[in-house]
């Protein structure tokens, strides 16, 4: 059984690591408060057998953007790609590829009243998962009752905030979580491979969400302990220390390398020590979780505890304050918005 626990109250009861704001405002008051565009990790080639579409879209997730794309190409969902989901409520820029080997088909016909194309292109792959560079937001928060302090700015952009996995990660009042243990006990079955998939996904995080809570209340986040798990910046490649040394810390301060946390899965964790320590610490509450994701045979992997966002602007006129910063590819923007800003998302409410 799941722990008897209110998933969506611990979920803002996260640690900020700046301090806890006393500034409070409105999250996506309407959707255009909320734009992100999606930057590749490659140019498109030109040629080949699949055709990419830069689609704008409102109000929409990209699996139904995927579904509509799919249904007007005549194609199955094997053919229809795409780098990194996008949230529902927002204006987001993203794109999409087709496999059309040898076919021609008018672009025209592909677009819809909720999603617009905006560009179209050819490339020799198939538009896989993650392959991304970044993405750009631009968000705006309306009401706002404080002002943003100038040096907090600062301390945001040199050493970023905790990487958690943002709240819509785990579904409408986190009911994603409720679902868990129902799955991995086998008490429902969900045969809709994307829904489970996000089920699986959503136990991932949060057991991750754990490990990065514990480390950012103890002030070890940014400190690496004997046996953690170095990561490259902007690479998965990553590295087990024993005992942490000069060089270690300034890379991390130089933001050359990242603590990470552990993606539980089938391969139990390359943390050691100290560190290792911690995570079990962390997720101690969820064994039949742990056990549950071990038995999907899924392979384990890891993630950085920190995320800097970069190009930081923050504009304050008229109680209303526009962000904006890109960041690198799984990052949630409300993981940043939340170190300045008690918001109250108002999409969740929608």
């Amino acid at each position: 059984m799941s722990p008897k626990v209110d998933f969506s109250e611990l979920i803002d009861s996260f640690p900020t690591f700046h301090s806890v704001p006393e500034i409070t405002g409105d999250l996506r008051t309407v959707s255009s408060d909320f734009c992100v565009q999606e930057i590749l990790g490659f140019e498109p080639s030109g040629d080949g057998e699949h055709l990419f579409l830069k689609i704008k879209k409102t109000d929409c997730n990209t699996e139904w953007v995927a579904r509509q794309l799919q249904k007007k190409s005549g194609l199955t969902s094997r053919d229809i790609g795409y780098a990194g989901k996008k949230d529902r409520h927002s204006i987001s820029t993203q794109w999409f590829s087709l496999h059309l080997p040898g076919k021609k088909i008018e672009v025209s016909t592909l677009g819809g009243e909720e999603y617009q194309i905006i560009d179209s292109i050819r490339h020799h792959k198939k538009l896989r998962r993650g392959s991304l560079l970044e993405n750009k937001f631009e968000i705006l928060v309306r009401n706002v009752n404080g002002k943003m302090e100038n040096q907090l700015i600062e301390n945001i952009s040199v050493k970023g905030v905790p990487n958690y996995f943002g709240k819509q990660r785990f579904g409408f009042e986190a009911n994603n979580l409720i679902k868990v243990a129902q799955l991995l006990n086998g008490q429902i079955k969900i045969k809709n491979r994307n829904k489970r998939g996000l089920i699986i996904s959503s136990a991932r995080s949060w057991l991750f969400n754990l490990q990065l809570a514990l480390r950012v209340s103890e002030d070890t986040w940014l400190k690496p302990l004997k046996g953690d798990c170095l990561m490259l910046d902007s690479s998965q490649s990553f590295f087990t220390i024993d005992e942490p040394s000069d060089e270690d810390r300034q890379r991390i301060k130089n933001k050359d390398l990242h603590i990470c946390g552990w993606l539980a899965g089938k391969q139990s964790s390359e943390a050691r020590f100290t560190a290792f320590e911690k995570e079990n610490v962390a997720t101690a509450d969820y064994p039949s979780w742990l056990t549950g994701l071990e038995k999907l045979n899924l392979d384990s992997a890891r993630r950085p505890f920190r995320c800097v966002p970069k190009n930081l602007t923050v504009e304050q006129t008229d109680g209303n304050v526009q962000f904006t910063f890109s960041l690198a590819k799984g990052c949630f923007a409300t993981s940043v918005i939340r170190e300045f800003i008690d918001v109250k998302d108002l999409a969740v409410r929608k």
